[in-house]
């Protein structure tokens, strides 16, 4: 009898074993620290909490943007937002011109915007192209889902009927579970790996939580756009709960690998109900830092890094090395598992451009440039337009001293190494 069947069909199954379903799971506007797991004395993070104890934990995480949705493309491409294209939430809109219906020319700059997903690397549409079911839940900005690589999408992306950051997507979470849970299934029974965002609209404002989450905060937290922000962060917590329950029920938790990370910061402002400060949209840590995490049972041991840095820049190409596919060489970000490599490199950059992205100018790789940003080691220069700030920020973690003049030397090294390294940067 030949041998050739049996050894296609162990073949078949070795390959499948060595292939992980994964789940990218993305907060939404969080606190770096606004975790149980990273000491916060209030908030309740169980499920995180869990997660990150059996997970690698990245504590100084950084997002390649403070904005969502430049930071959210960066996850998909692994370029930064001044090489992928994509670096605002909306297109600028001229504000003197008469007899314009800027409705109609936002919906078309807006398709003009998301054009250069189709051309940028996509981790997702790699997957796909290698036998991965991929499912497409919340946040996303970047028109059709399915043009990126997504086999199944909640969003449907179109201008013209409202699409813009999620649409139907944004339910996820927030009103229902079941598209992700049908998908999960799904994909069980047809025996393919599956992938999926999960880029749940949460804690992200409104924070209109159900009452038993704020009810627990609205007597010990300082203000109640605080009370209100926390309520969604124990929310966000339990949606996950959920998620990963679900993946326990259909017995594929461990053969899935969890990647988590936060889109960018946020600080509630005290007297602004669903309102920030000095935190999104600024090169400050508190809208840059965030925690990632990997987890992976059998293959990723469980420990925190409190000194190394990682950036979401490594989610693509992490994610892709782990499901035994080739990242393409536009993707120069790091294996996240591979924390020698991560520690050598001992540099992360981030962009932060201006809201709104004059689209006639993307080009001009300055317009709309509001700062650059490197961290080297504790070591971290925010360069402005017209001047440099240096901070230290193990003495300093929320980066409130500028020390530049202090040390000049410093920073006109890290200006210079910056400087040489962008555009390119690696």
């Amino acid at each position: 009898m030949s041998i050739l069947p049996v050894l296609l069909a162990l073949l078949s199954t070795v390959q499948t074993v060595e292939r992980p379903n994964v789940v990218l799971i993305i907060s939404d506007d969080q606190g770096w620290n606004d975790y149980g797991f990273m000491g916060h004395p209030q908030l309740r993070t169980p499920t995180i909490d869990k997660l990150a104890r059996e997970s690698l934990v990245y504590e100084r995480g950084y997002v390649t943007a403070p904005l969502c949705r430049p930071s959210l493309a960066s996850l998909v491409s692994g370029l930064y937002p001044h090489q992928s294209g994509i670096r605002g939430n909306d297109p600028l809109l001229p504000t003197d011109e008469q007899g314009i219906d800027k409705r109609d020319l936002s919906r078309q700059l807006r398709q003009r915007m998301t054009a250069p997903m189709l051309k940028n690397p996509s981790f997702v549409r790699l997957l796909k192209q290698n036998g991965y079911a991929t499912l497409q839940t919340g946040k996303w900005w970047e028109g059709d889902p399915l043009s990126a690589g997504f086999t199944t999408a909640m969003t449907h992306g179109d201008p013209s009927k409202g699409g813009r950051h999620g649409d139907e997507g944004l339910k996820i979470g927030r009103s229902t579970m079941q598209p992700y849970r049908d998908f999960v299934d799904e994909s069980v029974a047809s025996g393919d790996p599956f992938f999926v965002w999960y880029g749940v609209f949460l804690p992200h404002s409104p924070h209109n939580a159900p009452d038993r989450f704020y009810e627990r905060f609205k007597s010990i937290a300082p203000n109640e756009a605080t009370a209100r922000y926390w309520a969604n962060v124990e929310w966000f917590d339990e949606t996950c709960r959920e998620l990963l329950d679900h993946l326990e029920k259909a017995k594929v938790a461990d053969s899935t690998m969890i990647v988590y990370v936060c889109d960018n910061g946020w600080v509630p402002h005290p007297e602004k109900p669903n309102r920030y400060q000095r935190s999104k949209r600024e090169p400050v840590e508190a809208g840059i830092r965030t925690p990632i995490m990997i987890h992976q049972p059998g293959k990723v041991v469980a420990r925190r890094d409190k000194r190394t840095l990682a950036s979401t820049i490594d989610i693509a190409p992490t994610i892709l090395r782990a499901c035994a596919i080739e990242p393409p060489a536009e993707m120069f970000g790091l294996d996240l598992r591979d924390t020698a490599s991560l520690a050598q490199r001992d540099r992360v950059f981030v962009d932060v451009y201006q809201h709104d992205s004059d689209i006639d100018q993307l080009a001009d790789l300055r317009s709309g440039l509001v700062a650059r940003v490197m961290i080297a080691g504790w070591d971290k220069l925010i360069a402005w337009p017209d001047h440099n700030e240096l901070f230290d920020l193990e003495q300093d973690p929320d980066d409130r001293q500028n020390v530049s003049a202090a040390r000049p030397d410093r920073t006109r090294e890290l200006a210079d190494i910056l400087n040489a390294s962008w555009p390119r940067v690696k």
